[in-house]
Parts: structure tokens; sequence; C-alpha cells
């Protein structure tokens, strides 16, 4: 250690104010006999508009000297002084000063102001610019002030308008200027202050805000634009703005011009599948179910077709390549483009039906596409009886085909046993929440049953892996793809599902500290600890939910009926009906529940609808009681068992090669 390590860091100067009357200019200033050059007048603006951004640097006055003196800061001085002599400020204008009371200090206020300076962060020249703006400075003027290009001055102001949470967190570096211009674009200053404050306690994900800020955004980049092009949008009297800070495409100002002109352009092409009595529906984008009335396409595997089938899909294909080699060059924002277009859609319809046995093509979905701008998806409808042919391999003595037996599209080795469900007179919020508590319920029960939870796993990979089975991910109860259930933002209920969380919450805390990576300390765990685990995460990825009475899951009733079963479910003995459960019930649905309960009480009926659900709580959690609508376990009717059949229009095929849309409404409409 040397006695170097002893000097103590120089003090730092004081910040003080200073009134304009007692601030002189220090003979020791370099520049001290330079009269005031032409640009001081404009300076004079901007300190009227935004204050002394730098403070000047004073020491004390001497003998016959002002009391501070500024050894830094002349042309400021002056610019305060004109603005003096024309009464915009007085003698007791308060200017923000550093006092360089040492020798040292003083010294270096004269010399290194004018060798090296301290640079202003951007968030202060921001709000000087706000400052700038409001005291309705040009941008010319504002830009020959601070010594910014104009269109840099343009940028910043948009950032003046920033929530200041925004801007202290860009001040301390917890945010850049580019993710800052990210905050410029959304509108909410309340929403703005609250991701900026996560960027101040350290976890800011930009990702995040760009999520927000391009779900609603519309570019020339949009699919629908490439059918449409610019002329036509604007044509239409769409509005156009570029971004500020050319991080963006073009922005389309008016996306239901961009829409409406979309869906003339696709008539056409419309028409043309209409007339092969197709149903035509549009949509916005791609989805998962099928119209009502019509199925997803099978996935077709070309081994197990006949040979007539094999040689009409080829040349349905060599049809729809040689259209689609025919339309190269094709620029899809010209006028004759849908109808170009149309002859390779009608041609892909009929590669799509080709593999079909059982049904045919019946409706198709137009959706915007990034290549031609619109994409067509096709569903099938099942034929009636009397239209089926007999299966063309049914000759085949080959041994492969005749196990086989039927084509892949009705093929299924799990049988589904439709649930027989109540739902008249309930709303579809009613039988969403009650399938949802439902399913928290059943979380709670498997959490706690580990070997079921097993038999759980085994099963759903045995049905996937080694089975036939219709349906995908929606037609099972326990959801293995790693997904926990949640309804929205609905927070879990303590009792049930969140007990499970809480769980799986120390476990995540124990994984933690352990610094091991998930597999080697799972395997570091006790057999029981190992079983409890699978039992808690399997629990957690049941999905019962259905959020309307018409979009009944019975494949996944009947799983969750012999999970309860296996073990022993019983929701009553976590939880009883609360308020929230029960706001969701008529006065009728409420009453009902009460005389489920055996409770037979006049006063009830003479109950407002929130005394009333108070009272039905009060009376279940007394009872330890839930409604029977919340349990699994009901019996079977065999005769409601859904068998594969001809005559059945549901697919019974492993996943569709590609994922199906939502539909939108039909374009007849």
């Amino acid at each position: 250690m040397t006695a170097n390590d002893f000097i103590a860091a120089p003090a730092a100067m004081a910040r003080i104010q200073v009134r304009l009357g007692d601030l002189g200019l220090a003979k020791e200033n370099l520049r001290f006999h330079e009269p005031a050059d032409e640009g001081v007048p404009q300076l004079a603006e901007t300190v009227l508009a935004a204050g002394v951004v730098i403070p000047p640097i004073v020491r004390p006055g001497r003998k016959s000297e002002q009391s501070f003196m500024a050894l830094d800061g002349r042309r400021r001085r002056m610019a305060l002084l004109l603005l003096k002599d024309r009464g915009d400020v007085g003698d007791d204008y308060l200017v923000d000063c550093l006092l360089a009371e040492t020798p040292a200090q003083q010294a270096a206020a004269i010399v290194l102001p004018n060798t090296e300076h301290a640079p202003v962060h951007v968030a202060d020249v921001i709000v000087a610019i706000g400052r700038l703006r409001k005291a309705k400075m040009e941008t010319r003027a504002i830009s020959a002030a601070l010594g910014y290009a104009e269109l840099e001055i343009r940028r910043l102001e948009a950032l003046s308008a920033l929530h200041p949470t925004v801007l202290k967190a860009l001040r301390h570096g917890r945010l850049t200027l580019k993710q800052a211009r990210l905050f410029a674009r959304l509108p909410d200053l309340a929403r703005q202050a609250e991701i900026a404050q996560t960027a101040l306690d350290g976890y800011f994900q930009d990702y995040q805000l760009r999520q927000i800020v391009d779900r609603d955004l519309v570019t020339v980049e949009d699919d629908r634009f490439v059918l449409v092009g610019m002329d036509r949008y604007v044509a239409a009297g769409g509005r156009v703005s570029s971004d500020l800070f050319g991080e963006y495409p073009d922005h389309l100002l008016d996306p239901e011009v961009l829409q409406a002109a979309w869906r003339d352009r696709v008539q056409p092409i419309a028409e043309r599948l209409e007339a092969d009595a197709l149903t035509v529906f549009v949509g916005r984008d791609p989805g998962f179910s099928a119209p009502d009335g019509f199925h997803r396409l099978p996935y077709v595997y070309e081994r197990d077709l006949a040979e007539p089938q094999k040689a009409a899909l080829a040349e349905a294909r060599a049809q729809a390549a040689r259209l689609e080699q025919g339309l190269q060059g094709l620029d899809p924002a010209a006028d004759d483009a849908p109808s170009a277009l149309a002859p390779l859609l009608r041609a892909l319809a009929v590669q799509a039906g080709a593999p079909l046995t059982a049904s045919k093509i019946g409706a198709v979905l137009l959706a915007p596409s990034d290549g031609y701008g619109v994409v067509a998806t096709f569903y099938g409808v099942a034929l009636p009886v009397d239209d089926l042919t007999a299966d063309p391999r049914a000759d085949d003595t080959d041994d492969s085909n005749s196990v086989s037996g039927r084509t892949l599209e009705h093929r299924a080795d799990v049988e589904i046993p439709r649930a027989e469900v109540e739902v008249e007179g309930s709303s579809h919020v009613l039988h969403e929440t009650v399938t949802d508590v439902a399913t928290r319920g059943l979380i709670r029960d498997l959490a706690d049953d580990p070997s079921a939870a097993l038999t759980v796993v085994v099963a759903q990979l045995f049905k996937q892996l080694a089975l036939q089975s219709s349906g995908g991910l929606d037609a099972a109860a326990a959801q293995l793809s790693a997904i926990r259930y949640g309804r929205g933002s609905t927070p879990p209920i303590p009792a049930l599902d969140g007990a499970v969380r809480m769980r799986l919450d120390g476990r995540r805390a124990a994984y933690k500290a352990s610094g091991l990576r998930p597999i080697p300390w799972v395997e570091t765990l006790p057999h029981g600890e190992k079983m409890a685990l699978l039992a808690e995460l399997v629990a957690s990825s049941l999905n019962l939910c259905e959020q309307r009475t018409t979009s009944l899951r019975h494949a996944a009733r009947a799983e969750a009926e012999e999970i309860a079963s296996l073990c022993g479910a019983d929701i009553a003995a976590h939880w009883t009906p609360d308020a929230a459960y029960l706001g969701v019930h008529s006065r009728k649905q409420l009453l009902a529940l009460l005389d489920e309960m055996g409770l037979e009480d006049d006063r009830a009926k003479t109950l407002k609808k929130a005394d009333l659900v108070m009272f039905v709580a009060e009376q279940a959690a007394e009872r330890q009681w839930a409604p029977a609508a919340l349990a699994w376990t009901r019996p079977l009717d065999a005769g409601s068992i859904d068998r594969p059949s001809t005559d059945d229009p549901e697919p019974t095929d492993p996943e569709p090669t590609t994922a199906q849309p939502t539909i939108a409404e039909p374009i007849a409409a």
C-alpha cells in the first residue's frame, strides 16, 4: 500500500442558486473579452423556454465584484442578460450554478469546460425539447439552438410526451433509447409507467413491450396488402403514415379499409369456388376449428390408399403444380390477379378431396397469405349413406391392406362415450364457470394420488403413440403438452389448484437452490417425492373447461370420469361454493342449488341476488357441500357410446397436416 492510496477524492462542487443580479463574469474566464456572438439571441430563446440546462461554474465574488463570478458559462450569462434587457426576466431570476470554492476547483473550472465536456444525457435533451415546444418554438430554431438535425429534433420531441417514469428509467440506464422509442408507440401513459417501473426494478424484457406495440399495428407487410396494393388501398380512402423513427415499415391507419378492399379482391375467387358447390368462408387468420356441419381433413397416409386413389391424387397434384408454374411472375396487386388465382385454388380443392372415401370437400376458408395474398383451407362433409361406395381396396388380398380394413378417415381404436350433460337454461358463462371449477377440483384430487396420475400419463402416451385416436389435445383430459391450466386472468382457487401451485412453487425453490439442471435434480429425489411431483405436474396439466354450452368435449369428459373414479375425487373435501362461483348463477339457479342441498327455507326466495349468493355460500360451507355439477363421476349409459361409422362426419384420424382456421362469417352474408 502506498501513500497515494490514502489520498482522499476531491470534494464535489456544491450546487447553489444565484440571483441573476448577483452573477458576474470573472476575468479569469478564457473568453472574458470576446463580445457576444450571433448565436446568443437564439440561445436566449432556448433558455427562456427550457431554462439553463447546464449549470455555470462560479466562485465567490471578491472586493468590488458581484456576489458570484462565472468562471464558466459566459454565453449563458449573456443570454440571460439579453432576456433581462427585454424584460422577460429580472434580477431575482434564479440560476442553478456549481460553486468552486477551493483554488483547485477554480482552476479546473477555468480550463476543463473548454477542453472536455460532460455529455448531456439524452433524457435531459428530451425534456428540454418538450419545454421548447410548449413555448411555441419552431423545429428549426430548436435545431439551431441544440445542434441537432431537424429530423432528430422531431424524433426526440415524440419522446418528450413519455411518462416521467420512462424518462427516469432512461436516465438511470435501465432503458435504451431504442426501448424508449417503443414506449412512445404505446398511447396509454399508465401502461407506460407500469412497464417502465419493471425496468427500474431490474426485470424488464423489451419483447413484452414489443408484443403489446405490435399487436394492433397494421403495416404494408400485412398479408392482406399483398393482394390489395398501395394504389387500391389509397383509392379506397386508406391513409398511410411513415414511422418517425425509421424502425417500422409504413403504417396503414385504416385497417378496416384494408379488410374491405381485400374481401372485394377475393370475391371473384369465392364465386368460382361457390360454382363448384363449396360453402365459402372468409377469415382473418388461420385457426383450428372447422365450421359447423364440416370436419377437418384427416392426415393422409399414401401407403394406405387404394391404387385408384393414389392415381387420382397424383394427377391432382400434377395439375395444381402446372397451374402454379404458370403463375410465376404474377403481380398479386394486378387487376386480373384474383381471376388468375381462382383455377389454382379449384385445383387444390380437387387435390384435397382426391384421397377421401366416405366424405368430400364441402367448404373452404379463404384467408390472407404472404404468397399470393390469399390461401385456402378445405373442410370435408360426410357423404350420404346412399352415395357411399365400397372400399376400393376390398378385393385387395395383401396382408398389410387387410389389416387396415378401412381408410384412416374412419379408423379409431379408442371409443368415445357421449356425455349426457344438462345445459338447458344455462348460459355460456355459467357453463364455462361450472366446468372451470370442476376442472380445478379434479386437479386438486389427482394431485393427491400419484398412482392415479401415473396411470393417466401412461394411458395418454399409449393413446398418442400406440393407438389410432381421434382428435388432438382438446379430446383429452390431461393436456400433456406442458401447459399449466388457467382461465384468463382468473386467479387460482386457494383450496383447489392454488394449493397445487404452492407445492410446485416450493419445489421450484428447492430446484433453484440445488444448482442442478432439471433431470439431475429430479433423479436425486426419493421415489416418494418423485411420484408426488409427478402427480402435481400431471394434475396441473388437466384442462376440462368448456367455454360454451355448444362445445361439449365428450372425449375429455369421458376421461375425466375415469380419472375422478381412480383418485376418488370429492371437491367438497377441499372447497365449497363461494361468492365468485355463485355470482354467475341466476336467482332461479341459486334456489335450485338450495333444493339440491335439501334445504327448505322460504326466506331465501325473498332475498336479493347478492344476499342470496351469500346465503347459499354459507349453507354450502356449513354442510361441506358442493353441487353435483362439479363432480365428474356419473353413471355412463352404454348406449351413448359413439362408435366409428361411415355415418359419422367427425374425423377420427390423427392430427391434420395443417392447422385449421377459425371461421369468420360466410362471404355471402
